[in-house]
């Protein structure tokens, strides 16, 4: 029996709900503006190796509360701002814990990631494979690349060599190619090859909402109990989500990228991990003021997440127990 499924049927009916949102991808920092495209490129593509894990970490950069991925992409700019050389790969690959820990302050203030020993090792193989491999230019990476992001000896199976971005489902990937996008410093000339980046946001959806149903008892008694799953179940389960949100592009005309953008706002802010989600059987949402699916598209917020009575747990509360695979990982 497989551990899992995908329901096309829950899909289709998700992918109506959403069909009508139109979703920015967030506003410019302008690098291109304050840096040279090489600059520019190497902050995008040392953050993505890092940017997993998250959750909990904020604190002010400039003036600015910021928190999760935010906050962690602002200090790598402030610090390039601050050093132009920071973040050159030659100064990467011989990076040590200290200096990691100092970007972000004194320590008797600073507030670093989780793993940073982790992410420390992750940003050195990231610096030597691209000296060893593109002369440490990401610009020539890009070039190998041919302006592709799929196919052979495209951006996705070049990265997919470096530690930091083997995830079979490249999410990492995927996340580098948004920002170069949304910052204007490169495109995908196969913008269809793009899929969603399905990290614990976009996993707590599908298995709520039913589009992703779980056949393995063993496996939904870990998921709801928050324990750890095997790598054979975690895969599984990532792999299905993966192909849920391919129907749902589908279904509804919108792309991966919407598609992608749209449900990580959906679980950060209306189906949360840690709080009661914005289900309209429950009380109205009162996170209106800091939602980040209402700033980042057109969603007439009415008190509650636009899935509500499509998302199987907005109709059975049981299913509000159902969370992402508990794993440890780098991928996201």
């Amino acid at each position: 029996m497989a551990l899992v499924s995908v329901d096309k049927s829950v899909c289709s009916r998700v992918a109506g709900r959403v069909s009508g949102l139109r979703v920015g991808l967030g506003a410019r920092i302008g690098l291109a503006d304050r840096f040279d495209r090489e600059t520019a490129l190497r902050i995008l593509l040392f953050f993505s190796a890092i940017n997993y894990d998250t959750r909990g970490l904020s604190g002010l950069v400039n003036g600015r509360f910021l928190r999760g991925s935010n906050f962690l992409l602002h200090k790598m700019v402030e610090l390039a701002e601050r050093d132009p050389e920071a973040l050159s790969p030659e100064r990467i690959a011989d990076l040590e814990l200290t200096g990691f820990l100092a970007w972000f302050g004194a320590p008797e203030e600073a507030k670093a990631p989780r793993r940073s020993p982790e992410r420390v090792s992750l940003l050195r193989d990231t610096a030597r494979r691209l000296v060893e491999l593109y002369d440490g230019e990401v610009l020539k990476l890009l070039e190998a690349s041919s302006g592709r992001l799929g196919g052979p000896g495209g951006l996705r199976e070049r990265l997919s060599s470096f530690k930091a971005f083997e995830d079979p489902l490249a999410k990492k990937t995927m996340v580098f190619v948004i920002l170069a996008k949304i910052e204007d410093l490169w495109e995908p000339s196969d913008p269809g090859s793009m899929t969603v980046g399905v990290d614990y946001h976009l996993q707590r959806v599908a298995l709520r909402s039913g589009m992703v149903k779980v056949e393995d008892p063993g496996l939904l008694a870990k998921l709801r109990a928050r324990r750890f799953v095997s790598a054979e179940e975690h895969h599984a389960v990532r792999s299905a989500c993966l192909e849920a949100y391919i129907l749902v592009g589908e279904f509804s005309g919108l792309s991966q990228l919407e598609v992608d953008q749209i449900f990580w706002h959906i679980g950060r802010s209306c189906c949360h991990y840690a709080e009661q989600p914005a289900c309209g059987a429950g009380k109205p949402c009162y996170r209106a003021m800091t939602c980040s699916l209402c700033k980042a598209t057109n969603y007439d917020c009415p008190g509650h997440c636009p899935l509500d009575g499509v998302c199987e747990a907005s109709t059975e509360p049981d299913k509000v127990k159902l969370m992402e695979p508990k794993f440890i990982t780098y991928y996201y």
